[in-house]
């Protein structure tokens, strides 16, 4: 009897579980599965910053590379906002880019900027070359004598000049008449000069003259001479153009040349230039260094008769000219966002 009973007892805890298991069974209650390990790390990579150029101010559509994407689980997709080959406003607006992964919680997002510029603009776009035979193009080769031809050659200063504006300011129309008269004193050219601000209506008056005039009276009176007619000149282009629109030219250097000794002027150039520099500081005119640059290699930038300019010489003066007008009058539009 007392064998019966301890064995009852050994088998009841048994028993009692697995009653416990049955009736868990019978409930629908399954054992808790674990969660599956997340997939690998996903990033992305944006493509670099990207630029373009707008024209008349239009959208300029910009295309790009697609991101990069590292980790994740496959497949990923990505998609960036605005998407590439849109259509961008001058300004610089930010581009958002998302990768997707088919994990869970598998995102990454970057981001870029794409800038859009318009080509440099200048405020004015009319220009007039006025002057004598070194404005019209009359070229002295480093060997020999040439005459000026016309209509004004293609390596004039204001050619050159017409030229380098153009490729700098490829959005607005450039125009440069050349007034320049081979042979001219600058007492006719002070005569010419209302006639020709009235036919070409420029915005912008270049003068460099009197080269004739020191040619013919190499004498520090002829300086003094030329720079009042130059303050003269200045004030007539200035009835018809603000006074920093004059771009007003020193001398460019001389020496004693052959033929006919042409740079027999060539001593009281400096001193004609000072007197050049007071004009355009009294009347306000806008004052453009010739002499300095063409200093540092006389014989290459004045050819062999003293005076007029190598085609090298033309080519330093029409960079000359382009540096002071892109300082004086280029304006930068406001960036939109």
């Amino acid at each position: 009897m007392m064998a019966r009973m301890s064995r009852r007892r050994l088998l009841a805890p048994w028993i009692l579980a697995l009653a416990v298991s049955l009736v868990s069974g019978a409930c629908g209650d399954s054992p808790v599965s674990p969660s599956p390990p997340p997939g690998p790390q996903l990033s992305i990579v944006c493509p670099p910053a990207q630029s373009a150029v707008s024209f008349q101010n239009q959208p300029a559509a910009v295309s790009w590379p697609a991101p990069t994407t590292q980790g994740g689980t496959a497949p990923i997709q990505t998609s960036c906002t605005p998407a590439s080959g849109s259509a961008f406003l001058p300004g610089t607006t930010t581009v958002g880019c998302t990768a997707t992964g088919s994990g869970a919680n598998q995102t990454a997002s970057c981001s870029f900027p794409v800038t859009v510029t318009r080509p440099p603009q200048v405020s004015v776009t009319r220009f007039m070359a006025f002057g004598d035979s070194i404005t019209w193009g009359t070229a002295s080769p480093p060997a020999g004598y040439q005459r000026y031809p016309d209509p004004p050659p293609s390596y004039s200063y204001p050619s050159q000049l017409f030229l380098l504006l153009g490729m700098r300011y490829s959005d607005q129309s450039i125009t440069m008449a050349n007034e320049g008269w081979p042979a001219e004193s600058i007492n006719t050219g002070l005569g010419r000069l209302p006639d020709a601000m009235a036919f070409n209506t420029p915005e912008v008056v270049l003068l460099l003259e009197g080269a004739n005039d020191l040619l013919g009276n190499p004498s520090s009176s002829t300086t003094v001479y030329i720079a009042s007619k130059l303050r003269d000149m200045v004030r007539t282009a200035k009835a018809r153009v603000p006074s920093n629109r004059v771009l007003l030219a020193t001398f460019p250097p001389q020496f004693i040349g052959t033929p006919s000794y042409r740079g027999a002027g060539a001593e009281f150039v400096p001193e004609l230039n000072q007197r050049i520099v007071a004009v355009a500081q009294g009347e306000g005119a806008t004052l453009v260094d010739l002499y300095t640059p063409m200093s540092v290699d006389i014989k290459r930038y004045i050819g062999v008769d003293g005076l007029h300019p190598t085609e090298q010489g033309f080519t330093l003066m029409a960079q000359t000219f382009a540096k002071v007008i892109q300082e004086k009058f280029e304006v930068k539009p406001a960036a939109r966002r």
